[in-house]
Formats: C-alpha cells, sequence, structure tokens
C-alpha cells in the first residue's frame, strides 16, 4: 500500500484528544494514556476550583452592588435631601454594606440655597471596583491561575519528552535487536502524546480564562 493510500485511509478525530480518564479509575498511571489522563485531571481540577472560586467572588460583587441599586430605587436628586435620614437607617442595617455608604453619607453636605445635597468627594471615591469587587478584580491568586494552568501543561509537556526519550537511552548500540529498537520508538512515541496531550488542553485552558 502506497504512502498515498495511507494518509487517504488514517482517520483523524477530535474524540482522540479527549483523555481516557478510566485509567485513573483503575490505577494506571504508568502508561502513557494514564499520564495524560492524570495531567488533563489535574488542569481540570484547578480550572474547576478557580472557576468556582470567581463566581463566588462575582456573587458576592453582584450582591454588594445590587444593595446600593436597591437602596437608591426610584429616588431623585431632589428627593436625596428629605430622604437622606431614611437612607441612612435603611443603609446601616446591612452591617456589611452599610457601613460604605455612611462614608459616604458623611462626604454630602446640605446646600441650603439650593435646597439639595451635594458632595464634597466623588462617588468613586466610595464605590469602585476596590471596594465592592476587591476579591474579584485584586484577587492574586485568580490572576495567577492562567500561570498556574500554563506551568502544568509546561511540566506535562517535559514530563512526556523526558519519558520518551528515557525508552531510547536505555538501549545498547551494539546488541540491540530489532524487537527492542521497535519498543524503544513505540516509548518514545508513548511520551510524545503525553507531552502533546498536556500541551493542548494547557493552551485551551489559558485561552478559556
Amino acid at each position: 500500500m502506497s504512502l498515498e493510500s495511507n494518509m487517504e485511509t488514517t482517520n483523524y478525530s477530535l474524540i482522540k484528544l479527549w483523555p481516557e480518564f478510566s485509567r485513573l479509575l483503575a490505577g494506571d498511571f504508568t502508561s502513557a494514556e494514564g499520564l495524560s489522563a492524570a495531567f488533563v485531571a489535574a488542569l481540570f481540577a484547578l480550572a474547576i476550583i478557580f472557576s468556582a472560586m470567581s463566581l463566588v467572588n462575582y456573587i458576592r460583587a453582584s450582591r454588594h452592588l445590587s444593595f446600593y441599586k436597591r437602596l437608591l430605587k426610584g429616588l431623585t436628586v431632589e428627593q436625596l435631601l428629605d430622604k437622606r435620614r431614611e437612607l441612612i437607617n435603611t443603609a446601616l442595617q446591612n452591617q456589611t454594606y452599610g457601613r460604605l455608604w455612611r462614608e459616604f453619607d458623611e462626604s454630602l453636605v446640605h446646600i441650603p440655597q439650593k435646597q439639595r445635597l451635594c458632595n464634597t468627594l466623588d462617588a468613586a471615591h466610595f464605590f469602585n471596583t476596590h471596594t465592592i469587587s476587591r476579591g474579584l478584580t485584586e484577587n492574586r491568586l485568580l490572576a495567577a491561575v492562567p500561570g498556574f494552568l500554563t506551568a502544568i501543561g509546561v511540566i506535562g509537556t517535559f514530563v512526556g519528552l523526558q519519558l520518551g526519550l528515557e525508552s531510547l537511552r536505555e538501549l545498547q548500540p551494539a546488541n540491540t535487536s530489532v524487537g527492542d529498537l521497535t519498543h524503544g520508538i513505540f516509548g518514545m512515541i508513548g511520551g510524545a502524546s503525553i507531552a502533546f496531550m498536556t500541551s493542548v488542553w494547557g493552551c485551551v485552558y489559558q485561552c478559556a480564562v
């Protein structure tokens, strides 16, 4: 069979990029498929953990922001003076979020000529990403997630290459049979499979986050 006919009969499927996680359940950590599944499982676990952390921090920030939206819902600038005490009392019912509103309220001054409240400090000084969503926007651990995932992918790549080359290094040139050479080549292919599998999934996760 010619090379061209071999290429035509070769089937390439993206399904083959999916690791064989069943190997982990069987305790197989020595084969190329098992090691590939282990590295990708580690990537999965980190991605899920950090995604959950991001979701929790996002929900917290959303609740914080929604608190002030509900507090000011339906109010106009002209009504703020009359509703000032009511607003501060309502805000202080929530000890977690009310303190920030009280600090903002202390920056407001009454202008008798205009019969309205004016702020001495910009509202962004109190209500910003640092005070409302610090756990999401300033979390160094979450910011380092792409680096973690890439590092695991790179480690898996070099481990696979090292294991693959090790299978060839053990061969003795003087008394190596065809069977030994074939075994070494297949070992190198298995190591390359680990390397490429972890590299692919490491890049996928890095792009996703």
